[in-house]
């Protein structure tokens, strides 16, 4: 019963006890991750995002419960506009009302926004492991539908890497972001702009997301035409150590492996990718994971299972229509 939980917006105030609270339903739910302060803040301060509005926090007796959160994305020229929701509930408050209160709260701040978006379907969507039972239930109750299927998968890379070999034509080196930041955005873009639920983002986005915690330029890679020097496709790998901490696995992150259409089925995806396990190694990784759409139609599945990656964890994306296409 959620009668005598209050809502509010976020406060700068509230970080380290958001923080707290979704540390504390990750391990309950053993997602994996690991949210820090200076990580939360990041996201806090994302170019485009008012927490402000659209960040509410459910709390009881002065204690943080739970929380939900959304960022707009606006669709061009009549393409779907998305409200990327997240959020949690407290494992001691789940199924009592508290995630629909907020899940409301979130649906009508989006009807707010909708007199700005010109033209499109506009969806709020939400993301969940297969086996969140709660969460599902509660995007269930809230008439959403599950739309989409991604799948975490995972190699070892501490012995029996594959080859690196680059097609005729192209070379791999190495990220300079005095030089290629704003190239590297242009082609993560157009890589993924006829992918599912792609609706690209503005530069300053890509050059806040790269202050992230962490960050560390050398372990991106690109592919270049030698003939023109047009990069061709890139590998934007990671290592967190927190979350390294927090699973207890030295494990990389292949978080974006993009190539451009007119460049497929050269055998670039797949060079990348080799190139990618093998400077995670150097940086002294075990395994590498990675997240991929279990539809894609360009077969980066199949490219994967080929490099000795198999599939660990399924999640489901679910969405419901706040305007339906005209």
């Amino acid at each position: 019963m959620s009668e005598n939980v209050v809502l509010r917006n976020y406060r700068p105030d509230d970080l380290e006890s958001l923080v707290a609270l979704i540390n504390e339903s990750d391990e309950y739910d053993q997602l994996e991750r690991a949210t820090t302060v200076e990580q939360m803040e990041h996201e806090m301060t994302w170019p485009n995002y008012c927490p402000e509005t659209d960040c509410f926090l459910a709390r009881k007796n002065g204690w943080l419960v739970g929380y939900a959160d959304f960022f707009l994305r606006k669709g061009t020229d009549g393409s779907e506009s998305i409200f990327y929701t997240w959020g949690m509930v407290h494992p001691r408050w789940r199924r009592l009302g508290v995630g629909r209160r907020l899940m409301e709260a979130l649906y009508r701040r989006a009807m707010e926004y909708l007199p700005e978006i010109e033209s499109g379907p506009a969806y709020l969507q939400a993301n969940t492991r297969d086996v969140e039972e709660d969460r599902r239930a509660l995007f269930q109750d809230m008439s959403m539908e599950p739309v989409r299927y991604f799948v975490n998968m995972v190699r070892p890379i501490d012995n029996g890497l594959p080859p690196v070999e680059m097609p005729e034509g192209f070379r791999l080196r190495p990220f300079d972001p005095a030089r290629d930041l704003e190239t590297v955005w242009r082609v993560d873009i157009e890589s993924f702009k006829d992918h599912w639920g792609s609706t690209g983002f503005p530069l300053t986005e890509f050059e806040h997301w790269i202050q992230q915690p962490h960050f560390r330029p050398e372990l991106w890679l690109l592919a270049e035409e030698e003939a023109s020097g047009r990069v061709a496709g890139i590998a934007l790998n990671k290592i967190d150590p927190d979350r390294i901490a927090q699973v207890g696995r030295q494990e990389g992150y292949v978080n974006t492996l993009a190539v451009l259409r007119e460049y497929r089925q050269k055998g670039l995806g797949t060079a990348l990718l080799a190139q990618s396990l093998h400077t995670l190694r150097q940086a002294g990784m075990e395994a590498a994971h990675l997240s991929a759409d279990a539809e894609n139609l360009t077969g980066a599945v199949r490219i994967y299972q080929r490099l000795g990656f198999q599939v660990r964890k399924t999640s489901m994306v679910y969405r419901c229509a706040l305007r339906d296409a005209a």
